[in-house]
C-alpha cells in the first residue's frame, strides 16, 4: 500500500507541443509544495494519447523545467521506484486494472460502434440535449458482454457512474464541489485498441506512484468526478486535489491560448521557449509565477527561492483568475537584471548580441570597449531582448551608419548649417582630448557647449545622432570612449559632410 503521509507531488503533460506558461505554473506549484513538505517531486509524461504525440515534446518539456530550476526527484530520465515514468510504457498495468473493475461490476464493456455514437451525438445536437452516452451498453448481460467479446467484437470499458444523486468531491482551494449524476456521463477508461485513456491511467499512476497531493489546472475539474468515483471503486484513499485558477489573456477576457500565432506569440509569449527568447531570467519568472495566483505577502514582491519554499501554502491560492501582467513580469525581470554582477549580466546579454550581430557570444563579451557601456545598459534594458537595440553602433563602423531620420543630426532649436559646426567643433575636440575617457569628454564638450551659448542638449544631440545612428542611446560619452578615438572621429566628419552637404 503506498504511502501517502509524505508529500510527492507530480507534473504530469501530455507531449502535444511545447510548454507552456500556464503548465509552467502548475510544475512550479507542485515543485514548490514538494519542497516545502521535504517530499518528492515526480515528472510523469501522459503520453496516451497518440494521435496529438510529438517526439520532440518530451524533451522540450524536460528542458523548459529545467532552464526554471525544477528539478524532479523521479522521472523517465531519472528513473524511481515506480518507473516507468512514461504511460504509453504502463499499458499492462492499465488494462489489468480495468479487468478488476469489471470483475467487480464498476465497468462495463460498451460495442456500440463509431457509427452509432456519431448519430447520437447528432440527435443530441439537433434536440439540444447534452451531448453523453446514453447508457446503451449498460445493460447488456455480463454472459452476453463475454460472448461479444470472444467473437472477436471491437469494444471499449467504460466505469459506471453513479446514475442519480449529486456527487460531492472536495478541492483544498475551492472547497467542495457538488455536481449532479445526472449531468455526467460513463467515461470510456480503455479504448478499443486496448489503450487506457487519461482517467483511468491518471488514476492509477497517482494511486501506484504514491501522489498525496494532485495539482493541476480548473479546466480538469470537469474529470474529478470520474476520478473520485474510480478511487471509490478500487477501494482506494484519493490524493488531496487542488485546481489552479486559469491565466486570462491581458485584456482579461479568456485563457492565455497555447495556440497563439508566431508573430503574436514574439510580442506577448505564450510558450516557454518564448519567454526565454525575450530574455527574461529564470530567476525573475520562477519570482513571477510563484506570485500568480498565490500571495505569501502583500507587501513584498522579491523573495529568494528558499522563501517561496519556506512559505508556500496551496491553501492560500486563490481560485480567481488573473490576467496575465506582462508589464509587470518584464519590470520584475529587470530587476532581476539589474541585480546580476557586471560579469554574469555581459555572460547572460552577449548570446543575444551574437544572435542579432553575428560573431560568438564569448567574443563579444571578451570586448572591452563594451566595458565603458554594460554598466549603463544594464540600468536599462527590462529584458535581454532589449540590449541589441541599445548597441546597434557598435558593431557598425562609420561606412556602414544611416543617418534617418533626416532630423538625427539636428539640434534643439538649431538648423542644418548651425548643426553641422557643432559636429566641426566635436571633432576638433574629439581629436585632442586627452585622457579619451567619458570624464574628460564630458567635461570639454560641456565647456564648448557654454562658449557658444549653447545648451547642453543642443550641443551633445548632433554627436549622439552621428555616432549612434538613433536618438537613443547609451550615455553619450561612454559610448565615444567605447568607439574610441578614431571610430568617432570618421563618424563625426561624415556626419558633418552630409549637413554640410544639406545646408548648401
Amino acid at each position: 500500500m503506498p504511502d501517502l503521509t509524505a508529500v510527492r507531488t507530480r507534473f504530469a503533460p501530455s507531449p502535444t507541443g511545447t510548454l507552456h506558461l500556464g503548465s509552467l505554473r502548475t510544475a512550479l506549484f507542485a515543485w514548490l509544495w514538494a519542497r516545502h513538505g521535504q517530499g518528492t517531486f515526480v515528472l510523469r509524461i501522459e503520453d496516451t494519447d497518440s494521435r496529438r504525440y510529438v517526439p520532440a515534446s518530451v524533451a522540450s518539456i524536460m528542458d523548459g523545467l529545467r532552464w526554471l530550476g525544477l528539478e524532479w526527484d523521479e522521472g523517465p530520465d531519472v528513473g524511481g521506484p515506480y518507473a516507468p515514468y512514461t504511460q504509453s510504457q504502463r499499458g499492462d498495468l492499465y488494462r489489468a486494472h480495468a479487468d478488476r473493475l469489471l470483475a467487480a461490476g464498476r465497468a462495463y464493456r460498451c460495442f456500440c460502434s463509431p457509427d452509432r455514437l456519431q448519430a447520437l451525438r447528432a440527435a443530441q445536437k439537433q434536440a439540444k440535449a447534452p451531448l453523453r452516452y446514453d447508457g446503451a451498453c449498460r445493460a447488456l448481460s455480463r454472459d452476453e458482454a463475454q460472448r461479444r467479446q470472444a467473437r472477436g467484437e471491437p469494444h471499449t470499458v467504460r466505469l459506471a457512474m453513479p446514475q442519480e444523486g449529486t456527487l460531492t468531491f472536495p478541492d483544498l482551494i475551492r472547497g467542495d464541489i457538488a455536481v449532479a449524476a445526472a449531468a455526467l456521463q460513463d467515461p470510456i477508461l480503455l479504448k478499443s485498441d486496448g489503450m487506457a485513456v487519461y482517467h483511468l491511467a491518471a488514476v492509477v499512476d497517482d494511486h501506484l506512484m504514491a501522489i498525496s497531493h494532485v495539482l493541476r489546472g480548473q479546466e480538469w475539474i470537469a474529470t474529478a468526478p470520474y476520478h473520485y468515483q474510480l478511487y471509490a471503486a478500487f477501494g482506494w484513499t484519493p490524493p488531496v486535489m487542488a485546481h489552479l485558477p486559469v491565466i486570462l489573456n491581458p485584456h482579461g477576457k479568456g485563457k492565455m491560448s497555447k495556440r497563439r500565432q508566431a508573430p503574436a506569440d514574439r510580442a506577448q509569449p505564450v510558450h516557454v521557449h518564448a519567454f526565454r527568447a525575450a530574455g527574461i531570467l529564470p530567476d525573475a519568472m520562477f519570482n513571477f509565477l510563484a506570485l500568480l495566483g498565490w500571495t505569501p505577502d502583500a507587501s513584498q514582491e522579491l523573495f529568494s527561492r528558499q522563501e517561496l519554499i519556506d512559505r508556500f501554502d496551496i491553501a492560500r491560492i486563490s481560485p480567481a483568475a488573473a490576467a496575465m501582467p506582462y508589464d509587470k513580469l518584464n519590470w520584475m525581470n529587470g530587476l532581476y537584471l539589474r541585480a546580476l554582477s557586471g560579469e554574469a549580466f555581459k555572460a547572460a546579454a552577449a548570446p543575444f548580441l551574437a544572435q542579432a550581430f553575428g560573431g560568438a557570444a564569448a567574443d563579444i563579451q571578451a570586448r572591452s570597449d563594451l566595458d565603458y557601456v554594460w554598466p549603463e545598459i544594464q540600468t536599462r534594458v527590462k529584458t535581454l531582448a532589449e540590449c541589441p537595440s541599445w548597441l546597434t553602433w557598435a558593431f557598425q563602423t562609420a561606412e556602414q551608419m544611416v543617418y534617418a531620420p533626416p532630423d538625427l543630426l539636428i539640434g534643439r532649436q538649431l538648423d542644418a548649417a548651425q548643426s553641422a559646426a557643432v559636429l566641426a567643433a566635436a571633432a576638433d575636440l574629439t581629436a585632442s582630448a586627452e585622457p579619451f575617457e567619458p570624464e574628460r569628454l564630458h567635461a570639454l564638450f560641456a565647456a564648448a557647449a557654454q562658449a557658444r551659448g549653447l545648451r547642453a542638449g543642443s550641443f551633445f544631440g548632433p554627436v549622439r545622432g552621428a555616432l549612434a545612428g538613433t536618438k537613443v542611446s547609451p550615455p553619450l560619452f561612454a559610448m565615444m570612449a567605447a568607439l574610441g578615438r578614431a571610430e568617432s572621429l570618421q563618424r563625426l566628419r561624415r556626419a558633418q559632410a552630409e549637413l554640410a552637404a544639406r545646408a548648401a
